[in-house]
């Protein structure tokens, strides 16, 4: 639904798409009678279409019918197929892709005013500056909502078992606990949440936990006063009715210096390198919240009803497919 233009358009343009344990979420496939077009044509004439390997029988044929469907240990069954791989060039399929992403980076509007003003995408973006040379020793977590989609996309990930997340299943409040359970399995690593002030709200609490245990997790809290991923389809498809989506929050510094886990906060982008160094640089828990522009939206986005190559783009903009 918000994933990069690239990934997208290569699924829709591959013509044998190779399902490995995927349970085809509707937040991966948008559309299923506008998923996967060229498998499917690719099928018919006798040439590719989906394989789906998967471990449980049930899983196969639920939402996307496979062409191919192979059940069991997916390891055991792609060691089993490794001898059969023939070698062929890719070049041309490879600067395809290369093209969309060149053409359909990630963007968004900077900050008019730095002074005053902060965009929750900058925040990420800052965080994976300051870390750039220490993503082996970092581990993130994340919440639901817009939050989680922009750690995915302006977090450059370069190191596998580095993000903890709930994915499609939408589990609000996953973000602090994960991020504690994940600094007590691996004590030496950076571990942060990034979290949004909605799904955050739902287990600040146990910052108490934090506390009394002295567990370094750190609490990044992205604060735009609103449950923003709902706010978002209010706005872009329900004429801007809020019902129920506007948050009345606590003093997020206060409720963390309460529990005894150092509170922090910024609130734009001039003081946001400073805060973010800070933050880091925390040998106990800490909590730095965010007040990030409630205005923002996550880019790009398959609507409900479209196909994956349908997905719009900041200011309306539409992909060539």
């Amino acid at each position: 639904m918000h994933g990069s233009v690239y990934a997208n358009l290569s699924v829709q343009s591959a013509d044998l798409l190779i399902a490995l344990g995927a349970r085809f979420d509707d937040r991966v496939t948008a559309s299923l009678r506008k998923f996967a077009p060229e498998a499917k044509r690719a099928a018919q004439e006798g040439r590719g279409g989906i394989v789906h390997f998967d471990i449980l029988p049930k899983n196969i044929n639920k939402t996307v019918n496979a062409d191919i469907a192979v059940e069991g240990d997916v390891g055991e069954n792609l060691a089993a197929l490794l001898p059969m791989i023939e070698h062929r060039g890719r070049d041309l399929w490879f600067d395809k892709i290369q093209t969309w992403k060149e053409k359909y980076p990630f963007t968004y509007t900077p900050e008019v005013d730095p002074s005053r003003d902060l965009k929750p995408q900058s925040v990420i973006v800052e965080l994976n500056r300051q870390l750039e040379h220490a993503k082996h020793n970092t581990i993130l977590t994340t919440g639901v909502g817009q939050h989680q989609m922009w750690a995915a996309q302006y977090y450059r990930w370069r190191y596998p078992h580095s993000f903890v997340t709930s994915g499609g299943l939408g589990t609000m409040g996953f973000g602090v606990p994960a991020a504690i359970g994940a600094k007590v399995g691996q004590p030496d690593k950076t571990v942060i949440n990034i979290d949004g002030d909605g799904s955050f709200s739902m287990s600040a609490m146990e910052m108490a936990t934090s506390a009394q245990y002295n567990i370094g997790a750190k609490q990044l809290v992205l604060n735009n006063n609103f449950q923003g991923m709902v706010k978002q389809w209010q706005d872009l498809f329900y004429d801007k009715r809020h019902s129920h989506t506007p948050m009345r929050n606590p003093d997020f510094v206060k409720l963390a210096e309460a529990m005894g886990v150092r509170g922090m906060k910024v609130t734009n982008l001039n003081d946001l390198p400073q805060a973010i160094d800070e933050f880091l640089r925390e040998p106990g828990p800490v909590m730095l919240e965010a007040v990030v522009d409630a205005g923002e939206h996550v880019y790009p986005m398959a609507p409900g009803g479209k196909g994956l190559h349908e997905m719009v783009l900041e200011n309306g903009q539409k992909i060539d497919f």
